[in-house]
């Protein structure tokens, strides 16, 4: 294959520019950003993720910049354990899981994409349209002056920019994207517990995690009616006040926060394609798949995306017949991970009180929606754990080419 475009220098597209260089002549990574930079607070490198990592050589400087996590819990608005469990052991030191700053993730990949002569990067360029036939159109210049239209011919666009794609959007995919439920986001200075822990409340889940030296990861809920204002208002104590009466930790936590603008908030949707490919183009991570937070998966399936696709391409005859065999192999494996997120986001966010005992005795008691959601991303794991491992595109790679 002599050319490949890819659309979005985010985890999933740097990622996919550097394995996709195995097996195109040419890879044009193409960024809307002048300065690429990941967006985000942090996240949770699974054993999925970080057997990509490993096998491009940047799992052991990755998991120096984060924190170690070997075991999980989720509580109920009152503390009591409704889970906890620890992380199951896939061989070879995938055995736990690692909170990391996206922007530790985000820069090594950067920096490896940059040193390959075979990946031509195309930054501060927006794409106007993908067609099927594999060309794409691009503008670049000045927000307020001209800009620049100029066309890219590939044979295979790579979607991997976001759950708002522009290529899926252009391309003819039969897409549908939910509505999404808004949460915010931060990095403060405190230590947190050596584990993953998480607290399903009447306003949502809120979550901590630990990452290098003293500092914590956490997320917060800021779904209903009040939390909306709050953030129009960017009204950091009415945040605060909201979650004060229902989880005082959390009110703590945002109360380290220095200001509003230390917060980041975004919106997470679900998005739903009947397919991953439409001709020529194709699509990975939050443009194909984007889900709801509460497995933590979405940038750990985008990682295992990219390899699964690179080693479609590489074994099937023709590109058609690779895009078709990437979407036929991996967006079941997916559709499980994004439907057991989906359960368990609804789970989380019950707020009738006899739904929530209901919810709560069956954690504690009967066990079964755990078992259930545990086996299931258990298997996934471990599907993509092979797929990583098999990867012959990833054979002798070397970060520095």
């Amino acid at each position: 294959m002599d050319h490949v475009v890819v659309v979005g220098a985010g985890i999933g597209g740097l990622a996919a520019s550097l394995v996709l260089s195995r097996v195109a002549r040419q890879v044009t990574l193409v960024e809307r950003a002048e300065h690429p930079a990941e967006v985000g607070a942090a996240l949770a490198l699974q054993a999925n993720g970080m057997a990509v990592l490993d096998r491009l050589g940047l799992l052991t400087g990755v998991a120096a910049a984060g924190g170690r996590i070997d075991r999980m819990e989720v509580r109920n608005a009152s503390g009591r354990a409704l889970l906890t469990t620890g992380l199951p052991d896939f061989g070879g030191g995938l055995d736990h899981a690692i909170a990391v700053r996206r922007t530790d993730l985000h820069q090594p990949l950067l920096t490896a994409v940059l040193e390959l002569s075979s990946v031509q990067t195309r930054f501060g360029c927006t794409v106007v349209s993908a067609d099927p036939d594999g060309t794409v159109v691009i503008e670049s210049g000045p927000a307020s002056g001209p800009r620049v239209a100029t066309t890219l011919n590939a044979d295979l666009v790579v979607g991997a920019d976001g759950s708002n794609s522009a290529v899926r959007g252009t391309g003819g995919f039969t897409s549908r994207v939910s509505t999404g439920s808004t949460y915010v986001r931060t990095i403060i200075e405190r230590q947190a517990n050596s584990w993953f822990e998480e607290f399903w409340t009447p306003l949502g889940s809120f979550g901590h995690a630990p990452l290098s030296g003293d500092t914590t990861y956490f997320w917060a809920a800021a779904q209903t009616a009040a939390m909306a204002d709050a953030l129009s208002r960017r009204s950091l104590p009415s945040l605060i006040q909201q979650w004060q009466p229902v989880l005082p930790i959390a009110a703590e936590s945002l109360g380290m926060v220095q200001s509003f603008d230390d917060l980041l908030v975004n919106t997470v949707r679900r998005v739903d394609c009947k397919r991953w490919f439409s001709g020529r183009l194709v699509l990975l991570g939050d443009a194909a798949h984007a889900m709801a937070p509460n497995l933590g998966q979405g940038a750990n399936c985008a990682l295992v995306d990219g390899v699964a696709l690179a080693e479609s391409l590489a074994t099937a005859p023709s590109v058609e017949e690779g895009v078709a065999r990437y979407d036929q192999h991996r967006r079941p494996t997916v559709r499980r991970v994004q439907n057991t997120a989906g359960v368990l986001q609804r789970l989380c966010n019950l707020g009738r009180p006899g739904a929530i005992r209901l919810r709560d005795a069956s954690f504690i008691g009967l066990n079964h929606v755990p078992k259930l959601g545990e086996q299931g991303t258990r298997r996934s794991l471990s599907s993509d754990i092979r797929v990583v491992r098999s990867a012959s595109v990833l054979d002798g790679y070397s970060v520095t080419g």
